[in-house]
């Protein structure tokens, strides 16, 4: 066997291998040993079919199908013994590949292209300074805050009269314009929503101070102004069910008289603090609110840093091969048109996979994440309050939690974030600025490319 390379552009190449009968034949005629063996033929006892028969019969399956392994152990040696690092993977050229006749050749010659990545350096330290953001928690997100909590913990009770706060719970029927129930109309029994949800206040007060057994005719679709809300509302996914005019009949109606802010409260909603006072506890909501954000802050982070190292870096493409790569990888799922419109994406992953996997082999066990490391973050989940041991049933649990592999990429990723917040934190510059939720919410929001999940 002879394998050649030829550059045949910027980061492409051309690989040849010339297969020879004698890299093949010895597979070829072992495999067809076994198949007479195997073979069970009318006036042959097992095993004495003649060899001659066999070849007749699966000779040019077996000569290609061994043929085909060959080439593709020897293309995936060569490039791993050269340590050539492809990009997508090797396709073959058709062009310099002609057709194979297997009942004539024993000499085959195959051609594919390459993708080969570049060279790259990562030098942190060249880095500019990447905002960092601190997240100023107001007031009036505090008194929110709080309010949720106290109607979350809140006594229900079930007046004959609705106001604004309240649920109600009931009945859809659809009607005419005239208020007549349809008699193919859409019904959905069991439907509840809270009246200040309404975002018309003339509809609002269609429902406040009626009694249950009340019926409401009113469009869902304008009330609420939502239109995933009202489908999940009705059960539909209809869109001319949507906009039409709804009958509720008020079935029950619940109000929440909100929690007693007092230390019992207090406790009951952090029972390891010692809350004495309304200041205490709403101190101790901004700091969890704040560590929320915090969360989120530092996921942001690590997309601007990625954002700023693709700047930096910015690794060069064979962006022609791998368009052809993607389009043929797809199998007919993306047309050519769509592959071109969507590039820029697909590219800046790949320099990320390129500028990522320049930095774990620079620092190594800082960036990686083994499965041993994932069922250490589930067996957290098991543990007991007192940090004692673990069930020993445990493990069987996690083998058989682990076996989804959604899950266990879920957990995966949120190592390897929580990897890249501590690294890039330690490793990189930070610019602190303090804004506000509202500000930062609008930066997160802010369309802008990363390539890091």
């Amino acid at each position: 066997m002879n394998i050649t390379q030829e550059e045949n552009g910027k980061l492409t190449a051309l690989v040849h291998i010339n297969l020879k009968e004698e890299d093949y034949i010895e597979k070829v005629n072992q495999q067809l040993k076994t198949y007479r063996k195997e073979a069970h033929m009318p006036g042959f006892r097992p095993g004495m079919v003649p060899m001659g028969m066999i070849k007749k019969m699966y000779g040019k399956a077996v000569l290609a199908d061994e043929v085909n392994k060959s080439v593709s152990e020897a293309l995936n040696n060569y490039l791993n013994e050269n340590k050539i690092d492809v990009l997508g993977q090797p396709l073959p050229n058709m062009e310099k590949t002609t057709t194979i006749d297997f009942d004539k050749q024993n000499e085959f010659d195959f051609f594919f292209d390459i993708g080969i990545a570049p060279e790259i350096e990562v030098d942190l330290n060249e880095l500019k300074k990447v905002p960092y953001y601190k997240i100023r928690v107001s007031d009036d997100e505090v008194e929110k805050a709080v309010i949720d909590i106290q109607k979350r913990l809140g006594k229900e009770e079930y007046p004959e009269k609705a106001e604004l706060d309240d649920t109600v719970k009931g009945k859809f029927v659809q009607v005419d314009e005239e208020g007549n129930e349809l008699e193919n109309g859409h019904t959905k029994t069991d439907a509840s929503f809270v009246i200040s949800d309404i975002a018309l206040k003339t509809i609002q007060k269609k429902f406040t101070g009626k009694e249950k057994g009340t019926r409401v005719i009113f469009n869902p679709d304008r009330a609420f102004k939502n239109d995933k809300k009202v489908k999940e509302l009705l059960g539909i996914s209809d869109d001319e069910k949507l906009k039409a005019d709804y009958a509720f009949e008020i079935e029950d109606i619940t109000r929440t008289i909100p929690a007693e802010l007092n230390e019992e409260f207090f406790k009951q909603v952090y029972p390891a603090d010692e809350l004495k006072t309304e200041e205490d506890f709403k101190n101790r909501v901004r700091e969890e609110l704040t560590q929320h954000y915090q969360k989120d802050a530092d996921k942001q982070f690590v997309s601007d840093v990625i954002k700023t190292l693709l700047e930096v870096v910015n690794p060069e493409l064979p962006d022609e091969f791998l368009k052809r790569w993607l389009y043929e990888s797809n199998e007919g799922k993306a047309t050519k048109e769509q592959i071109d419109g969507q590039y820029d994406s697909y590219a800046e992953t790949f320099k990320w996979q390129l500028i990522e996997q320049k930095l774990i082999e620079t620092y190594g066990d800082k960036l990686k994440v083994t499965r041993e490391d994932v069922r250490s973050k589930v067996r957290t989940y098991f543990q007991s309050p007192d940090g004692g041991e673990t069930n020993p049933q445990v493990e069987s649990i996690i083998d058989q939690l682990l076996s989804n592999k959604e899950e266990y990429n879920r957990i995966f990723g949120e190592l390897m974030d929580e990897r890249y917040i501590a690294f890039f934190k330690e490793k990189i510059e930070k610019e602190e600025k303090e804004v506000s939720t509202d500000e930062f919410i609008k930066i997160v929001s802010t369309p802008k490319s990363s390539s890091h999940e």
